[in-house]
């Protein structure tokens, strides 16, 4: 009688049976392999990918050993990964009945309706594994996780992980799977729980640090986003991921000059990472130096000329130094590169309307709106030109598309406010700056940027209290 360890082939033992095994093969011989055998040539060459291999061990396997039920079960696998889901089902409804308590089958099963989008049967299938009795139902609610991870399904993921990590609480891999779903599904604050839990227990993961500083970066802590990726910086100082994300974070709270500091430390590390410079030049035109910027927009298109990010890049540093024609030039080459993107159509609108060309100006926001029509700067653009068209009516009806959907929005309310007051209508014109000082406390200075109202001492005074 073999004892329980005889079960388990080391590696030299697994790769003595597989070469037997290819000899009968190749000298078309007749070898006697019992189930165990088998059992380890097939996972063998699945482990492998070579199903043709592993489909034909387990013919030979099928006929020396027709009732096997080890060896139906290796079949119905290779039924699986051959998308032959009706006939592995077939297989496995009878194995069932033959072994009740064998996980693997209900996982098998599970995993052939999961493949074919049939989450309600799947379900059932893998919950039946929650009834048997085994010694590794940890390891098997892990595996239906795990696939249900690569379904995409990270709602029925989390349900199995709960369970496994109900049995065993301090499973690394079982926590840092929760983190992770409950990340997908936009839990963070469970997200964030879990990741923690795992910290616990290694403070030293690097990564899990990385996945913290994402949460907290999504929820809007940044100062916690920053203390996150220094963590696994320190663990691991060539995090290059975290170096990113830290950098980011820093140019999201506008600290530019911290910013640039950790794009620059990357080259070192990606030297030929175009975007990384690209990144470099957005923040030096953030603090206005401008012929950096310019330097590390060529740099990055000088690595990658169709990187359309550093021309618009580009286009931006010539505008606000008035090289206005340079600056078309460049949204062009952005636009050619990706023409359905509302941040260059945006740009153009910018660029067009500084050139004197409303009406090219016009048609260029109006694609932006059409591109995306949830971001309000667009909007602002065509109110501001028929603000200075003297198109007021325009104005108006801009306003009442999108005024409601853009309520926290102050400069869409101070055009239209000033619309208002050049139409003679200032009790109206006070009552929308009002509602725009709620959210901006410099709504007057604004609001006087675009409208003299020098002569009118009574409205000036209204302006004075609403300061």
């Amino acid at each position: 009688m073999r004892e329980e360890s005889d079960f388990f082939y080391n590696e030299d033992e697994t790769m003595e049976v597989v070469q037997r095994f290819e000899t009968m093969l190749k000298h078309n011989k007749n070898y006697f392999f019992d189930v165990v055998d088998f059992e380890n040539i097939i996972d063998f060459y699945l482990s492998s990918d070579n199903s043709k291999l592993a489909s034909e061990a387990v013919d030979i396997a099928y006929s020396m050993h027709p009732y096997s039920t080890e060896i139906q079960l290796r079949k119905a696998e290779l039924l699986v990964i051959d998308k032959k889901y009706d006939e592995a089902i077939s297989i496995l409804a009878v194995l069932e009945r033959i072994e009740p308590d064998n996980g693997e089958i209900f996982i098998l099963k599970g995993q052939a309706y999961l493949e074919q989008k049939e989450l309600k049967k799947a379900n059932e299938a893998f919950w039946q594994v929650t009834n048997c009795f085994t010694e590794d139902k940890v390891d098997m609610l892990y595996r239906i996780a795990s696939l249900y991870q690569e379904a995409e399904e990270a709602n029925y993921a989390i349900r199995f992980l709960l369970l496994a990590n109900s049995i065993e609480g301090n499973s690394l891999n079982i926590l840092f799977d929760l983190g992770y779903c409950y990340e997908r599904i936009g839990d963070l604050e469970k997200s964030d729980k879990y990741y923690n839990l795992y910290l616990d227990i290694n403070p030293f993961s690097s990564s899990v640090w990385y996945n913290l500083g994402i949460i907290h970066t999504r929820s809007g802590s940044f100062a916690k986003a920053l203390n996150a990726y220094d963590f696994a910086l320190v663990v691991d100082p060539k995090n290059v991921s975290a170096i990113h994300n830290m950098a980011n974070t820093y140019a999201t709270i506008e600290k530019y000059a911290e910013a640039v500091e950790l794009f620059i430390s990357l080259i070192n590390l990606e030297p030929d990472n175009p975007r990384v410079y690209s990144s470099i030049g957005e923040c030096y035109e953030k603090l206005e130096e401008h012929d950096k910027a310019i330097d590390y927009f060529d740099r990055a298109l000088g690595i990658l000329s169709s990187l359309s990010d550093a021309y618009y890049g580009k286009a931006l540093v010539y505008l606000k130094t008035e090289r206005v024609n340079l600056a078309h030039e460049n949204i062009k080459m952005a636009l050619a590169l990706e023409p359905e993107n509302y941040d260059f159509w945006l740009g153009l609108g910018k660029i067009k309307f500084e050139m004197g060309k409303d009406d090219e100006a016009i048609d260029a926001y109006k694609e932006a709106t059409q591109l995306n029509a949830d971001e309000p700067d667009a909007f602002i653009g065509l109110a501001e030109i028929r603000l200075f068209q003297e198109r007021f009516e325009e104005v108006e009806e801009i306003y009442h598309e999108v005024g409601e959907k853009f309520t926290d929005v102050p400069a869409l309310k101070i055009i239209y406010a000033a619309a208002l007051y050049l139409q003679g209508k200032p009790k109206l014109s006070i009552n929308m700056l009002k509602q725009a000082k709620v959210h901006n406390p410099f709504t007057v200075e604004d609001f006087l940027a675009i409208v003299s109202v020098v002569s009118d001492d009574d409205f000036s005074l209204k302006l004075k209290q609403l300061k």
